[in-house]
């Protein structure tokens, strides 16, 4: 059987926590919105490798992996093409963001300024991550968490 060159692109993404916030980073390219820090694999690349390396190019933390948030499959924009994004939960040791050019702000935000949409909106075009999963990654987290203490994922 002959492999496929066409196949979904892949992408993975990071719902980071320090202090009872997860980290939002504001896009600099369309979908403009804040979202969890990630994106595409390379070639043969690993997930969790690909994660790591994502989050250090875009925010230079390294994080410890909880596990698994949620797997997503759509188009971020409805322009671009389809993704299959796996997400994790992660913490950070400390809050100390250095963003990349791919973003130009950053939060931490509390479940009650996610839940009160005081930080978190769409995009005028209406794509974007929605509340509710980030809502979702505030309650893996906590269940998560307190399993895997001292674990360095």
């Amino acid at each position: 059987m002959t492999a496929s060159p066409h196949t979904h692109r892949v992408a993975v993404g990071a719902y980071i926590f320090h202090d009872g916030r997860v980290l939002l980073l504001k896009r600099v390219n369309s979908p403009v919105a804040f979202a969890p820090p990630g994106g595409r694999l390379n070639v043969e690349e690993d997930p969790l490798s690909g994660l790591r390396r994502e989050v250090k190019e875009e925010t230079g933390l390294d994080i410890a992996i909880i596990g698994l948030a949620h797997v997503w499959f759509g188009s971020m924009d409805g322009r671009q093409p389809t993704l299959l994004c796996v997400n994790y939960l992660a913490e950070a040791a400390n809050s100390a963001v250095v963003l990349s050019e791919e973003h130009s702000d950053f939060m931490w935000a509390s479940r009650e300024d996610i839940a009160s949409r005081r930080v978190v909106t769409l995009t005028d075009d209406g794509f974007g991550y929605q509340p509710s999963d980030i809502l979702e990654s505030f309650d893996r987290y906590e269940k998560l968490a307190g399993k895997t203490r001292g674990h360095t994922g």
